[in-house]
Order: structure tokens, then C-alpha cells, then sequence
């Protein structure tokens, strides 16, 4: 019971300090609803190819809602730094909450906020630029969306704390986080890519919750590469929290 509590307490209290400067809706969504302005027109160009099927945005917002899962996930560890310089970490030495619940509060936190942003980026998605949503494939989306934030997250906070440096820590995330969304599939499809940038998209997790994310808003919920999708992030989610769980007794040791 004192785990489950110091969880909800330490996450509900970061979520109304984030709620208190409503500004980060604003700066969590500026770049997807940029991408859909004045990127996806430049698709109705190439929009014959059946890569793209009827309807370009049917193909590009559910990338996107990725997108912002990854990257917003991906700097939350800037967040934590601040923390740290703060004498966070001293402060929490002399308490009694559980070192697991501390790190699993601040994802869960995360995770929060990112569902509010990407129920944001679906409604606009839809009434203004005309995406077409399955209400249970939208429902499951989330989930899987919440589980792309738990990994990128948690790897986030993770090095956040083993960096303790913000040059250093935005470098270490551009070196892993771009290659990854750029064979994502995210803005062209992977198809259009040579043989060999083909193959390696295989290797990238997010090509598959790219590819399950257009299926689910299109209503194919039973595909089975939403499954696959699924399970690869179930996996990688569970490995990445327990890494940051052990990252965070270590420093509150």
C-alpha cells in the first residue's frame, strides 16, 4: 500500500506542477501540428502511391502522434536535471518513500501528460485537417502510446542521472532518438527507402508502432502487427522502468 501511494502522491503532485504552466501544451504539440501545416501538403505530390492509400493524412498523423510520444518522452530527463541541481536527490535521501515508486511516479507523470497531448493531436488531426478515427482502435492507440512513453522516458531519467550534464545528455538523446524516427517510417514510407535502409528499419521498434498506429485509427485493431507492436514495446517498457528503477536506488542509495 505504501508503494501505491507514494506512487499516485509523487505522480500527481509533478503533474500540477506541470498542469500550473499550462504553456507546455503549447510547446508539446507546436512541432506535430507544424509537421501537419506545412509538411503533409508537400505529400499530395506522391499521394498516388498505394503506400499512401486514399488519403494522405490517413498515413501521416498517426506517425506523428509517435513522433510526439518519442521525443516529448525522450527530454523529460532535462526536467529531472533540474531536480538534481536543486539537491533533489539529497533531500530525498532522508525520506522513507520507496526509491521504486520515485521512479515509477515521475514516468507515470509522463505518461499522463503525453495522453492529454495526443487526445489533443487526435481532435485536431480530425476536425481540421480530416482524419479518419476508429474509437477502439483510438482507445488501444493510447495504450500503446503510453508504452513508447515508458520506454523513452525511463531512458530519459535514466541518463539524466548517470549524465548529470545537459550538453552531454541532449547529444546522447539526438544520437539515439533521430536515427530512430527517421526509418521510422514517420514521414515517407520505408518502402520508398533502398533495399538496405529497408533492412535496417526492421531492427527499429518504432517502425512497428508506427505501422500498428495507422492500422488501429483505421479500425484493423485485430491485425497482426498491431500485436507485434504490442508486444516488442510491452518488452522494451518493462526492461527500460526496471533499468530506471535501478538507476534510482543506486543514486538514493
Amino acid at each position: 500500500m505504501n508503494f501505491l501511494k507514494d506512487t499516485f502522491n509523487l505522480s500527481w503532485h509533478e503533474f500540477v506542477l506541470t498542469a500550473r504552466n499550462p504553456i507546455w501544451i503549447f510547446f508539446g504539440l507546436f512541432e506535430p501540428v507544424v509537421y501537419l501545416l506545412f509538411f503533409a501538403p508537400f505529400l499530395q505530390g506522391i499521394a498516388s502511391s498505394p503506400e499512401f492509400g486514399s488519403n494522405t493524412i490517413q498515413f501521416f498523423a498517426p506517425g506523428l502522434l509517435i513522433m510526439t510520444a518519442m521525443f516529448n518522452a525522450a527530454y523529460v530527463g532535462f526536467d529531472l536535471l533540474d531536480k538534481l541541481d536543486s539537491g533533489f536527490i539529497e533531500r530525498i535521501r532522508v525520506t522513507p518513500i520507496s526509491r521504486a515508486a520515485l521512479a515509477l511516479g515521475f514516468v507515470l507523470e509522463n505518461a499522463l501528460v503525453l495522453l492529454i497531448q495526443s487526445a489533443i493531436l487526435i481532435g485536431v488531426s480530425h476536425f481540421f485537417f480530416g482524419l479518419t478515427v476508429s474509437v477502439p482502435g483510438s482507445i488501444l492507440l493510447t495504450v500503446l502510446l503510453v508504452l513508447v512513453g515508458i520506454v523513452m522516458s525511463s531512458l530519459s531519467f535514466s541518463l539524466a542521472i548517470l549524465i548529470r550534464d545537459g550538453g552531454i545528455l541532449a547529444n546522447a538523446i539526438n544520437f539515439f532518438v533521430l536515427p530512430l524516427f527517421l526509418l521510422s517510417g514517420v514521414m515517407l514510407p520505408i518502402s520508398f527507402a533502398p533495399p538496405l535502409i529497408q533492412t535496417i528499419s526492421r531492427l527499429n521498434p518504432f517502425s512497428y508502432s508506427v505501422d500498428a498506429a495507422r492500422l488501429m485509427l483505421a479500425g484493423q485493431i485485430f491485425n497482426q502487427s498491431v500485436g507485434v507492436a504490442f508486444i516488442i514495446f510491452a518488452i522494451l517498457s518493462f526492461a527500460a522502468l526496471r533499468w530506471f528503477m535501478h538507476v534510482t536506488r543506486q543514486a538514493v542509495a
